[in-house]
């Protein structure tokens, strides 16, 4: 497409005469769902590539918070969605205490004001196990964000990362009904964000809401899937097929080539079965974020041994430039994928 705004704020207003869907500089503009699938400002089906921090209460090194490092992975491997996965009740968290309601605040703010700056688009992910317990603080959380920052065109909200074995209709349903209520009443223009609402079992059993009666009622909703390919396959990959026929969007908000522990003490990667996830998502338009931007040291501090899932070796640079020497574990893989 050619000659749409990217992003409209304050400060940035930006064309450009690309025309692929996908990656640095393409010009999307204000996201909408349409049937199964995520599409731009004028209808054209978007597949958004990029990556996840990690839990940025742990998240101690500045990489999720480098707008140069941004810039670099924009540049260098076409990423076009950056995730920002804030840890609320664990240590740090945005509910642990005010001071780390400040700090987790603090960082998605940068985050954002990155994004916006860089020019992709940025996931805002209430990053919790237990969103269901926190429907009032994330209530408060997401109506603060949207109100400030649903203007944006760049702006998605995740509001449950991996519910656990927690029932769809009694439970999660309700929760997502009261979070999307209190986003569309919050945003300060006509356009609706994008939100993308968590499944039970870690984001796995999407196929709750095959029946239409099983979903949230709205617009520009999407249905989070998880997997790490060590340990999901053919038997998830079916399910989740199952649902796109019935007319389900998905966007896959976090994956790995590692096992489902994001491979604790370095376990191999299993790169074949990655490969038959991403022809499914290619195949299907399926927008993805790779899990996780950080060089493991407390891992390597307690175990001896990186995570194979995270990205980067212990010490890369802040800012981006990280040639081989620099990657860790599945990253390779990562920044293949993200060129497609």
């Amino acid at each position: 497409m050619r000659g749409v705004v990217v992003w409209r704020s304050n400060v940035v207003v930006r064309r450009t005469g690309e025309t692929s869907y996908g990656g640095a500089g393409a010009s999307h503009g204000h996201l909408s769902v349409s049937g199964t699938r995520l599409v731009d400002e004028l209808g054209q089906p978007v597949q958004l590539r990029g990556v996840s921090s990690h839990w940025l209460n742990w998240a101690d090194d500045g990489y999720q918070l480098s707008l140069l490092a941004l810039e670099w992975m924009r540049d260098h491997w076409n990423l076009s969605v950056f995730r920002a996965a804030m840890g609320t009740e664990v240590e740090g968290g945005y509910l642990a205490s005010s001071e780390g309601r400040d700090a987790m605040l603090g960082q998605i703010e940068t985050i954002i004001d990155n994004a916006v700056t860089a020019g992709v688009y940025v996931i805002v992910d209430w990053h919790s196990h237990h969103a269901h317990e926190q429907t009032a603080e994330a209530v408060a959380f997401f109506e603060d964000i949207a109100q400030r920052y649903g203007y944006l065109p760049n702006v998605l909200f995740e509001v449950y990362n991996e519910p656990l074995a927690v029932d769809w209709t009694s439970v999660l349903k309700p929760y997502h009904e009261e979070l999307v209520a209190a986003i569309r009443a919050a945003d300060s223009d006509a356009h609706e964000n994008v939100i993308l609402l968590g499944t039970p079992n870690w984001d796995q059993d999407v196929h709750v809401v095959i029946p239409s009666s099983a979903r949230v009622a709205g617009t520009n909703l999407m249905y989070s899937l998880h997997f790490y390919s060590c340990g999901h396959g053919d038997d998830l990959r079916s399910r989740a097929q199952a649902t796109l026929a019935a007319g389900v969007p998905l966007f896959v908000s976090e994956w790995g080539a590692t096992e489902p522990d994001g491979g604790i003490e370095g376990t191999p990667a299993c790169y074949g079965s990655a490969d038959a996830w991403h022809a499914w998502m290619n195949a299907n338009q399926i927008s993805w974020a790779a899990w996780k931007l950080d060089d493991c040291d407390y891992e390597i501090d307690h175990y001896g041994v990186a995570d194979t899932s995270c990205l980067l070796a212990q010490g890369a640079p802040l800012d981006g430039g990280w040639t081989d020497q620099w990657l860790n574990g599945h990253a390779q893989y990562v920044a293949s994928k993200l060129r497609e």
